[in-house]
């Protein structure tokens, strides 16, 4: 195997599709094939390396597809497997990619296509890479960790950890609760200076006459009740990451100083006059529209465009509510843990109403309801009894998307919305949205069949 190759692909075909194959895995740079042709067994030794993608032509094997899907995944868990069709019957393609199969291809082969699902799938694996080192570096530091499966979600943690790599200023937009410090923490613990401190700072919750005292330090005697010098969170955060959650709460005052910062990588103590070297790199997090601030004089311009480098905007949970399932799982499964309880899960009903409810306050919002849900459970499963929703009748408002009903009835409907907008972004082009999803275009029409969105 070549270790400077990207990209592993291992092509079980007959020897008339070795050409289209070899021509379209070519001209993808970082992409290395190996070839078997012929008419022989699959044998697990093929699959012993380490392999990305298997492109499987069920003529060139004298097993079935399914036989043949099962024995590569149990040979190699990890790898995309492409079949290779003579047969363009949509059931059979459904049904083999229920048992492990990434989509399919159809004969005679066209390089094109199949250098655009290899492009694709070459992108889907460094943004998986990226992810779950973001995800790693969390959860190795502290008992929190990144739940995220969803689109929406993995956009995000894909700009965090490209973000991480440098040391450029950071800008984390999104409502409360929607975890900007988790990330900010991420982009540190995964970035060149996660052996130096992480110091959070929450402007909010500070007063406005301490805030520059917090951010820069002062010297005895500066204001009244300075009765020692102290140390700011910028001295504190020394060689590491100075997080700054609600900078939009800055002061203009503060802000010039803080812009000061920004530019020339110095600050002042109060009550001195003697610079001191900011050696950090600096994460902010905002609930604002900072750019409205900016048109409405409360923010500064040149502020705003030294901290808004590298963007990370959080969606509010409504907008990827396809993660609520995984998010309610973590959750038990902490609380439980926490609380020494036996929870196992939550009920259909349970999760029905949880699927439908707002939640304004976002995961956050979600943490509580499970973490009460868990202290006040009797059984092994959390029942509509054990969840406590304050704001339920806010779905009489119109806030809900989603149609009271059964879970399969209420994902469902989750899922024609989400197939909706991305159809809607692409002006209903089926390939452009099927390439966002990473997923084929023929599965893409078979969803679209399913749920009674052909038209």
């Amino acid at each position: 195997m070549n270790k400077e190759a990207d990209f592993e692909i291992l092509a079980l075909i007959d020897g008339h599709l070795a050409q289209p194959v070899r021509e379209a895995v070519e001209s993808v740079p970082g992409c290395v094939l190996r070839v078997d042709s012929g008419n022989r067994s699959l044998d697990a030794s093929v699959l012993a390396e380490r392999i990305d993608l298997v492109l499987l032509d069920p003529d060139a094997v004298p097993i079935n597809a399914a036989d043949g899907i099962s024995l590569v995944k149990a040979a190699c868990p990890s790898c995309e497997i492409v079949l290779l069709l003579s047969d363009m019957d949509i059931t059979m393609d459904v049904e083999l990619m229920k048992i492990g199969a990434y989509g399919s291809l159809s004969k005679p082969l066209s390089p094109d296509d199949l250098r655009k699902l290899i492009r694709g799938l070459m992108e889907k694996n460094e943004v998986a890479r990226e992810n779950r080192a973001l995800i790693e570096a969390l959860g190795e530091s502290r008992a929190q960790t990144i739940v995220s499966h969803s689109p929406e979600m993995e956009k995000v943690l894909s700009m965090a950890a490209r973000a991480a790599r440098s040391d450029s200023t950071v800008l984390i937009t999104g409502e409360s609760g929607t975890g900007k410090e988790l990330i900010a923490r991420a982009i540190h613990l995964l970035g060149p200076r996660k052996s130096k401190p992480f110091i959070p700072v929450n402007i909010a919750a500070l007063s406005e006459n301490l805030i520059e005292s917090e951010l820069f330090g002062h010297v005895k005697g500066s204001f009244t009740g300075a009765m020692n010098d102290r140390s700011g969170r910028f001295a504190l955060a020394d060689g590491g990451t100075l997080f700054i959650d609600e900078i939009g709460e800055v002061p203009s005052g503060i802000q010039v100083k803080l812009l000061r910062v920004l530019q020339f990588g110095t600050y002042e103590r109060v009550g001195e006059n003697a610079p001191k070297e900011a050696k950090v790199r600096i994460i902010a997090a905002t609930n604002r529209d900072l750019e409205a601030e900016v048109r409405l004089g409360r923010f500064r311009a040149d502020l705003y465009y030294r901290v808004n480098v590298v963007p990370v905007s959080i969606p509010p949970l409504r907008e990827h509510r396809s993660d609520i399932p995984y998010l309610v799982e973590y959750f038990i499964k902490k609380y439980s843990l926490k609380n020494t309880k036996k929870v196992r899960g939550i009920t259909g009903e349970a999760m029905a109403r949880i699927m439908r409810y707002p939640f304004q306050g976002n995961v956050r919002e979600l943490e509580n309801v499970i973490e009460r849900g868990v202290v006040l459970c009797r059984g092994e499963y959390l029942t509509e009894t054990d969840i406590f929703l304050p704001l339920e009748d806010a779905e009489q408002d119109g806030a809900m998307a989603l149609p009271i009903g059964g879970y399969d009835e209420i994902m469902s409907s989750f899922e024609r919305d989400f197939l909706s907008r991305v159809l809607e972004r692409y002006d209903n082009n089926k390939s452009a949205a099927a390439r966002e999803l990473g997923i084929n275009e023929r599965r893409l029409r078979y969803r679209l069949k399913v749920l009674g969105m052909e038209k």
